[in-house]
């Protein structure tokens, strides 16, 4: 607000010092026409943005009315739980099936349920003749122009549009990634992993013979640490077992900690070659490692791993986790600190 009393854009440049409580107060500099003030933020900037001092650009009455840029949908409530569709130019089909843009997994939903579509200064939803149809806002709709906080019900699943500039969004996005961290390692977490391998199962499947490998990895002994140490040795373990999968997985690749002592790693666009070395990659850096157990205690820590990839007998997740497994039980049957998989 201008001291005219006249709206406009304000670029805020502020410095923060941090407080007892994990927020920061900031005294923005106003840019030229803009009034001073404290506004109060949370610490948890948006990655990547974090400078100081820092910019915060409020954006103007017009691109926040049109709502475009930086829009998303957000499952609040259904299966996906908190998953975002990033909307932008490209039409965006939600349905059940495979070829559908975004997936809901729910006999509700239609296979081709609804599309969302960039036109002139606005997104619409339009319902793609679907057998439950699409409501927004609880009413029935063929076609529908898409304002800020609207709720669009497909099946059993609500999702709300959030235009550009909602500060909802940012904080919905902070629940969404502690939803799908693990706590102890701040790995994804299994529903998240397989929330992302049926989606790249899913794509894999309509691009046909698309290549694709998960590995299962294993803490060998792990009982026997707990037992022998206490849980506290063995969370150490855990943590510092994730941090070396992590600094050492390709980019492109999920990681998550889906079970007590057990890892998995999604590798898509990957031949069994190449996931094979991976794996040899993973388990060679454990087993070089120390592991530091507390009190002194210093400790030598190995895994199994047992690894599949898709192929014309697996084509589904639960065929594709099964025959990981079983490979994992012949690396561990074998004598542990080692990999299994096809070929292997």
């Amino acid at each position: 607000m201008r001291a005219d009393g006249n709206e406009a854009a304000c670029r805020l440049e502020f410095r923060a010092s941090a407080s007892l409580s994990g927020r920061a107060l900031f005294r923005p500099e106003p840019a030229p026409g803009c009034l001073a003030g404290s506004i109060p933020m949370s610490s948890g900037s948006r990655s990547g943005e974090q400078t100081d001092p820092c910019t915060l650009l409020l954006p103007d009455a017009a691109s926040q009315e049109s709502g475009r840029l930086g829009a998303c949908l957000v499952v609040i409530r259904g299966d996906r739980l908190g998953a975002r569709i990033e909307l932008d130019e490209s039409p965006v089909v939600i349905g059940r099936g495979s070829d559908a843009d975004f997936q809901i997994p729910s006999r509700s939903v239609s296979r081709s349920h609804c599309r969302i579509v960039s036109e002139a200064d606005a997104f619409w939803i339009e319902d793609l003749r679907s057998t439950n149809a699409t409501y927004v806002n609880e009413a029935r709709i063929e076609r529908h122009r898409l304002s800020d906080g609207d709720q669009v019900r497909i099946g059993k699943s609500v999702l709300k549009y959030l235009a550009a500039g909602n500060l909802e969004a940012g904080y919905l996005k902070e629940l969404r990634e502690h939803a799908v961290r693990d706590g102890l390692t701040d790995l994804y977490n299994r529903r998240h992993f397989m929330e992302v391998l049926d989606e790249a199962v899913a794509e894999a499947v309509r691009q046909r013979n698309a290549s694709l490998v998960i590995a299962i990895i294993d803490v060998d002994y792990f009982k026997e640490i707990n037992d022998r140490i206490g849980h506290l040795a063995g969370d150490a373990v855990l943590r510092q077992l994730a941090r070396i999968l992590a600094e050492r997985v390709r980019a492109g690749d999920t990681l998550a900690r889906i079970g007590g002592e057990e890892f998995a790693v999604l590798m898509p666009a990957t031949s069994l070659a190449a996931a094979r070395e991976v794996c040899e990659r993973l388990r060679k850096a454990v087993a070089e490692s120390r592991f530091d157990l507390g009190e002194g205690r210093l400790e030598t820590v190995t895994i199994s791993i047992g690894y599949a990839g898709l192929n014309a007998e697996l084509k589904t997740v639960s065929e594709l986790l099964k025959q990981a497994d079983a490979y994992l039980y012949e690396a561990k049957s074998a004598g542990r600190d080692r990999l299994m998989g096809p070929g292997a």
